[in-house]
């Protein structure tokens, strides 16, 4: 008989159904089996030692002869004895005529032998119990070892009569027995130590009492207190009462802060009034959670109420103590990385934070640090597409202090030094977006680690740019917000305007990429121009070692797109050349006024080549293209 798609698809998910349950179910009943055989290793040995102290204890159950040292009698025989040395034949008579009667045991004895041998009783209750469970368990797995669809059934009617029959609370039932075994047995000891010395009750006193306190202690905490770990059976049965006292006492919770709050609602005269509603409405501030709590008669559902919850808190958790656990590169990368990304944006942070700190070679001022010498260039390649990735979450997340993303961007600049040839792609899509952010620390400080990076490894960029890593659109953005602030962003705007011209003239750019970035390269110029006609750039003379920078890189773009810069701009220039000019009177800006002058001699001289009617340079000749390059190269390692 030919089965259909839609049966042999519900026949692999009932088998999978019954796979999983019988994992789940042999994965409990072999826990089960561990628990009971450590209680009856406990019980053989507590049994044990409460036999030999059973057996000292039952002898001051019996009966003690008058004549022994411990009666009356036989001290006033052996008191006279000694004074009367004519009576002994008196005395002699007196000895024969006491008979033998039996006196009553003393209240300490039976309260001892009680409580030992109620030990004793629950101890070796345990055990037979633990005994019998054990049969009950390997008669419940016996014949389920296959997941065909009849043993499925037998199965789950066997773990149902378990659930009918009470097996787990007879289970539970006993570590109760074995704890109040030895709670019995210590009371006992106390009592029986009391006869002997008092010093030495005094410090056994003192271990029982802290002993029970612990035990009591453990059992209350986990009812009042949700992620309390202390989940032992005893603590359980604590649990379940309380539990059903508590609709009651909600009750009279519910009606205590009632008054409560209307007291705190009335208007409060005088002194004591007023302190009275004060410490009111402490008091209802701290009913009120416990009066709205809902009832649970089970850790697991109270448990997935809080997992509820905390879901992020406990993937943060999660994801950290994993990297801790597998340090390697690999799982960092193919485990760690993805599970960061599917995270909300604040949890997917924190557990950054966490995982750079516990990773770190060494921490200064909350800022990790990293050996990027002696390590390897794909571990610290991980850790920066970690950090990128950290940065671009912070975009996401709804609230986010810029002091965090300037603390992340301080942490990725070290590891910059090694990763950016393996992370080049990653780190220019995230840092060009942020030169666009919001915020203007954030974006100052993202410009600045880019710009840093860029104008060093041109190289670099040009291998790249193929790849649309690099955002011109969002530079040009940073570029006219600068513009706007020229008083306290003139050098931003010009390390903006360089970088986007290295940019543009990276040796393997083509034509069409040249008509891509034509918009944006206008834009840059225009503002350039700008710039250059306002006097604002004269009154800081430290910008001519920037301004020294951009004019070789117009030469260059002219000498690669033909007519891309338009004579306004030279003519700009040779006023910005004629001003540095004067302003050079004590020589300490010659060799920056020499790129100046070099530069507007090449742009005239390209300009008169593709229009003759263009006039030439007032200066003299100067060295040729390739000198003018080398001297800004030197500048630049000047500078830097």
């Amino acid at each position: 008989m030919m089965t259909t798609a839609g049966e042999s698809a519900s026949f692999e998910a009932w088998t999978r159904c019954a796979t999983a349950m019988k994992d789940h179910e042999d994965a409990r009943i072999e826990a089960w089996k561990e628990e009971i055989d450590a209680e009856l290793v406990f019980a053989a040995l507590f049994s044990a030692i409460l036999t030999a102290f059973d057996v000292e204890a039952y002898k001051m159950l019996q009966p003690q002869d008058s004549n022994s040292p411990n009666t009356p009698t036989f001290i006033i025989v052996q008191a006279d004895s000694t004074q009367q040395l004519n009576a002994s034949a008196l005395t002699s008579v007196l000895a024969a005529q006491s008979a033998p009667t039996p006196g009553p045991s003393p209240r300490y004895a039976v309260a001892i032998n009680a409580l030992w041998f109620s030990a004793l009783i629950c101890s070796l209750a345990a055990a037979s119990i633990s005994i019998l469970v054990r049969q009950w368990l390997n008669q419940y797995t016996s014949g389920l070892a296959s997941v065909s669809p009849e043993i499925a059934r037998v199965r789950q009617f066997r773990r149902d009569n378990l659930k009918k029959w009470r097996v787990a609370e007879i289970m539970m039932l006993l570590p109760v027995l074995l704890q109040g075994a030895m709670v019995l047995f210590l009371i006992g000891l106390v009592l029986f130590l009391e006869q002997l010395n008092t010093e030495i009750t005094y410090i056994a006193s003192i271990l029982v009492a802290i002993l029970l306190f612990f035990i009591l202690i453990t059992t209350i905490l986990p009812t009042f207190n949700d992620d309390c770990s202390y989940q032992s059976p005893q603590a359980w049965g604590f649990f379940v009462i309380f539990q059903g006292l508590k609709r009651p006492l909600r009750s009279i919770c519910r009606s205590i802060s009632a008054y409560a709050n209307g007291m705190t609602r009335s208007r409060a005269e005088g002194y004591f009034r007023r302190t009275r509603d004060r410490y009111a409405k402490r008091f209802v501030q701290k009913l009120a959670p416990f009066a709205n709590k809902p009832n649970t008669y089970s850790w697991a559902a109270r448990e997935r109420m809080l997992v509820d919850t905390s879901g992020s808190v406990l993937d943060q958790h999660l994801i950290v103590e994993a990297d801790a656990t597998f340090p390697d590169d690999a799982f960092l990368r193919d485990v760690v990385r993805p599970c960061l990304d599917d995270m909300p944006p604040d949890a997917a942070l924190k557990a950054y934070y966490d995982i750079m700190a516990h990773r770190a070679d060494r921490i200064e001022f909350g800022v990790p640090y990293f050996d990027t010498r002696n390590g390897r260039a794909e571990s610290v390649a991980v850790l920066t597409d970690l950090t990128l990735d950290a940065l671009q979450r912070m975009r996401e997340a709804p609230v986010t202090a810029q002091e965090d993303a300037i603390r992340t961007i301080r942490i990725l600049e070290p590891l910059l030094v090694r990763a950016l040839p393996l992370t080049y792609d990653h780190f220019c899509r995230v840092f060009f977006a942020l030169s666009d952010d919001a915020g203007a620390k954030v974006r100052h400080v993202a410009f600045s680690v880019l710009y840093n990076q860029l104008w060093r490894n041109l190289e670099l960029a040009d291998m790249h740019f193929a790849g649309g890593c690099h955002d011109l659109a969002a530079l040009v953005k940073f570029i006219a917000i600068a513009r706007q602030n020229e008083m306290h962003g003139a050098k931003r705007f010009l390390d903006a305007c360089d970088l986007f011209l290295c940019l543009a003239t990276l040796p393997s750019l083509s034509l069409a990429d040249y008509t891509d970035l034509y918009a944006n390269l206008q834009s840059t110029l225009g503002h350039l121009r700008a710039f250059f006609e306002t006097p604002l750039w004269r009154n800081d003379l430290s910008l001519l070692h920037t301004i020294a920078r951009i004019a070789p890189r117009l030469v260059q773009l002219e000498h690669k797109y033909a007519r891309s810069l338009e004579d306004d701009l030279v003519n700009v220039l040779a006023d910005v050349v004629e001003q540095v000019r004067q302003l050079n009177h004590d020589g300490n800006w010659e060799d920056k006024l020499q790129i100046l002058e070099m530069s507007f001699l090449e742009l005239r001289k390209l300009k008169q080549s593709v229009d003759p009617a263009c006039p030439p340079s007032p200066y003299a000749a100067s060295p040729s293209t390739e000198s003018l390059e080398e001297m800004v190269r030197q500048l630049s390692y000047d500078n830097a």
